[in-house]
């Protein structure tokens, strides 16, 4: 029919175009002349490098646990290489939405992913997790993969600490920090709440920072909602106060 021989005439007209296109290192599809993007304003996310000397300088980030072989193996350099490394001006732009005609600016936050440079020595890295506040699904997920990143990705050769029922658990006697590690971790995930126990209030940043300090943490990762993150807040500005 003649609809057919239209539609197959297009395909091929299109195929030719996109072929073209990959040719010059362009996306396939339709270019629109009358869409683009404003200005982006990149939402600000300090850098430990701007206030501390970094401990990681020369060391390459690479999948730890995977590059145990080291440079020296007779089969050549066989360590585990991220694929994709991030740069520091790559982000995630908030409004994917556009119209023609339309130059709106946007925000955009920071892309996460492995950088080329580490601050901290993994060497040198001891780590806390706290979960506080209300239960949600998968705050065991959470816990899980970051000991297990901590250690096969980062390869720290310090400690994780889980801090047990909120922020008290950084200086209640009742709820000892547990010791993580990937095989403590590993089947967390099969249960419900969080292993680390939460709760509202506790909040000591006195008591906190003393523990930060004497365990020397280098990595705290707070787990919560608006509230929990207020306080993590609280726990950075007191910190760049004191250097814990």
């Amino acid at each position: 029919t003649e609809r057919k021989k239209q539609y197959d005439h297009d395909q091929k007209v299109r195929f030719a175009e996109n072929e073209e296109r990959k040719k010059e290192g362009l996306p396939s599809g339709t270019k629109f002349e009358d869409i683009g993007a404003g200005d982006v304003y990149l939402s600000d996310v300090e850098h430990l490098g701007k206030y501390f000397p970094s401990e990681g300088e020369g060391i390459e980030n690479i999948m730890a646990a995977l590059s145990k072989a080291g440079k020296g193996d007779k089969d050549g350099d066989r360590r585990a290489k991220y694929n994709k490394l991030i740069g520091d001006r790559e982000c995630i732009l908030v409004n994917i939405r556009k119209k023609p005609g339309q130059l709106e600016d946007t925000r955009a936050y920071i892309r996460a992913g492995p950088r080329a440079k580490l601050h901290f020595n993994p060497a040198d890295v001891n780590a806390a997790i706290v979960t506080c506040g209300g239960l949600c699904p998968g705050l065991n997920n959470v816990v899980r993969e970051i000991t297990r990143a901590l250690f096969h990705l980062y390869g720290i050769n310090g400690k994780v600490f889980g801090i047990r029922g909120g922020f008290k658990g950084f200086y209640d006697p009742a709820t000892p920090p547990l010791d993580l590690t990937p095989e403590s971790v590993e089947d967390v995930h099969h249960e419900g709440g969080t292993i680390l126990g939460s709760s509202r209030g506790g909040f000591d940043i006195d008591k906190i920072c003393q523990f930060i300090k004497s365990k020397k943490i280098k990595h705290l990762y707070v787990i919560g909602g608006d509230g929990t993150h207020r306080g993590a807040f609280k726990i950075h500005e007191t910190c760049m106060e004191r250097v814990c």
